[in-house]
């Protein structure tokens, strides 16, 4: 879009509202659709004021910013996605917000996230070790609204007026979306498929990066059944949630699997010569102390629940110490 590079047309009926990086603390990529006289969002972003300011001057780039709002659908109850909503609803009033039913706590109360980030976990797996994350400490008195608020993307509570579950059905103008329920980075995780257009809205489930995912979101088992369930799509185009648009789904989704297979690996190959401590497997796994806390030791717990209901791992207490083996 000529005078806003933070504008891709990915149709003339739908345009993406990029940020300037893919990557967290920066803001989810913003779907934009003409949704009859009116226009819907398929998430809104950070809740900062230059990520609001960026989608109004997208919305003004593309004369669209007259127009009322209908629906705003959220992917997912997190601050890079929702956290627009406290001041976006100050300048607007949509007819619908719309959220998968088992996120509606998390938006109603943003502090109930800590358990959905199993943050309780990485309290009780905290070794000690001091690290620091834009002036917010990570360790026992860690909190989790707080460190979202200190990156620039502050978490809000909304209260969505539809919830949704797998098989229901959303339209955005012409499009025909079937909601499909694809957790392991949020617990009500949604995807959006258009099995016409051969569209699909993948949320975090796909992207720039891999999502972390923990135990209490659908862990790594639930992430992987989620790729299975998108994998059985007829995808042409793929609209992540970070990052630019896919157009080999196949690729992607293979590449993501094989990321989170990739460490059920490396677990497997450290206990071959001998057996491992909780500690001593995140560190291998990650080799920041800031990264360990969080979101390293909900993606190794989530690892090891996977290869224990495998059979291909086992836990038991050697020498004092609860260690994982072979």
């Amino acid at each position: 879009m000529p005078g806003s590079k933070s504008v891709v047309s990915i149709f003339d009926d739908l345009k993406m509202i990029r940020p300037p990086s893919p990557y967290w603390p920066e803001s989810a990529n913003v779907y934009v659709f003409k949704d009859g006289d009116g226009i819907s969002f398929f998430d809104v972003g950070c809740g900062s004021i230059t990520s609001v300011d960026r989608l109004f001057s997208a919305l003004k780039n593309l004369k669209w910013e007259s127009r009322p709002v209908k629906k705003i659908i959220l992917s997912h109850a997190h601050p890079d996605h929702m956290g627009a909503m406290e001041i976006l609803l100050s300048e607007i009033t949509p007819e619908s917000i719309i959220l998968h039913e088992i996120d509606l706590p998390y938006a109603l109360d943003p502090e109930k996230l800590a358990l959905s980030f199993d943050i309780p976990l990485c309290k009780e797996n905290w070794t000690g070790v001091k690290s620091r994350d834009s002036d917010v400490k990570k360790g026992p008195e860690f909190d989790l609204i707080a460190y979202f608020r200190a990156l620039g993307c502050s978490m809000c509570s909304a209260k969505p007026n539809r919830t949704v579950v797998e098989g229901d059905n959303i339209q955005l103008g012409d499009y025909h979306f079937q909601v499909f329920h694809t957790p392991g980075h949020a617990p009500g995780h949604i995807s959006l498929y258009d099995r016409r257009k051969r569209l699909l809205l993948a949320g975090d489930i796909l992207g720039e990066m891999v999502a972390w995912y923990a135990p209490s979101s659908g862990g790594a088992e639930g992430y992987l059944g989620s790729l299975k369930k998108i994998d059985d799509l007829d995808i042409n185009l793929i609209l992540p949630s970070h990052g630019d648009v896919i157009t080999d789904a196949k690729k992607a989704i293979q590449a993501t699997k094989e990321k989170i297979l990739e460490r059920d690996r490396v677990i497997i190959k450290a206990l071959q010569s001998g057996p491992k401590t909780f500690e001593e497997l995140n560190r291998l796994l990650f080799s920041s102390p800031s990264v360990q806390f969080f979101p390293g030791t909900p993606i190794l717990e989530s690892h090891l629940q996977k290869l224990k209901n495998e059979g291909k791992i086992k836990q038991d207490m050697i020498s004092s110490r609860m260690a994982y083996f072979i």
